[in-house]
């Protein structure tokens, strides 16, 4: 059996008194964890440069001292007013080298490096009857940068096309792909472009005249692509871990 007495990792009262030197006119969390424990935890379970995932930052303790540890993270946080005034003022003291708490010393911590600021949108998808279909938000412009992001291409708006990835464009149609939307794109690029159309509804015939008309340009119905690649990433990444369970059994 394992014994982690407070003397060696901390205690909640220890942890209070880190925010309050932090904070001194806030109130801190019911039950904030001493750096102290996370520092044991992360050394335990993790080595430097490898990522650390907290998916209830709170005060952020656990990525503060993980970028002391130099280990990277992830923090994630639904309440603004916690991420605006504790989790954010906090991280960026340790960026700085000011926060002379907490681990500080035993990590040899003197500041540096730093942390991106992430506003997670709403999904593009919701579930209606035991089907996957876009959410009610995503038409239009919303619906092309969300599907611009999904399929790897940078948001670009410049009319027919809302997206480039090297010499391929994307165009998101909120409606019927046919033969004169086709038409009408593959018009409009240039002579050494490819054309990923995306469309929420797909007639048949599109298809074929596209490729008649550009080579190498594809059509997708979405939600149902973005869908399927998801679903094609799940089984090889299980077929990668497979095969490793595989080589480890023997």
């Amino acid at each position: 059996m394992t014994l982690w007495l407070a003397e060696e990792v901390g205690h909640n009262d220890e942890a209070k008194k880190e925010i309050l030197a932090l904070f001194p006119s806030r109130k801190p969390f019911d039950t904030p964890k001493p750096e102290r424990l996370l520092e044991r935890i992360i050394r335990i379970a993790t080595n430097p440069g490898d990522l650390v995932l907290d998916f209830f930052l709170g005060s952020a303790t656990t990525a503060a001292v993980a970028h002391k540890l130099g280990r990277r993270w992830i923090g994630v946080e639904r309440d603004e007013a916690t991420l605006r005034d504790y989790a954010l003022p906090r991280l960026e003291r340790v960026v700085r080298g000011d926060d002379s708490g907490g681990v500080t010393s035993s990590a040899g911590w003197k500041g540096g490096s730093g942390f991106h600021v992430l506003d997670v949108h709403p999904s593009m998808f919701v579930e209606d009857q035991g089907t996957v279909v876009l959410a009610d938000w995503a038409t239009d412009t919303a619906l092309a940068e969300a599907t611009a992001a999904q399929m790897g291409y940078e948001f670009a708006l410049e009319p027919p096309f809302c997206g480039r990835l090297g010499r391929s464009r994307l165009a998101v149609i909120d409606g019927l792909v046919n033969e004169d939307v086709v038409a009408l794109l593959v018009r409009a690029l240039a002579a050494d472009e490819r054309l990923l159309i995306c469309g929420t509804a797909i007639d048949p015939v599109a298809r074929d005249r596209l490729t008649e008309l550009s080579r190498g340009s594809r059509i997708r119905k979405i939600p149902a692509s973005i869908l399927s690649g998801y679903e094609s990433d799940y089984r090889r990444r299980r077929s990668e871990d497979l095969k490793l369970d595989e080589v480890g059994a023997a």
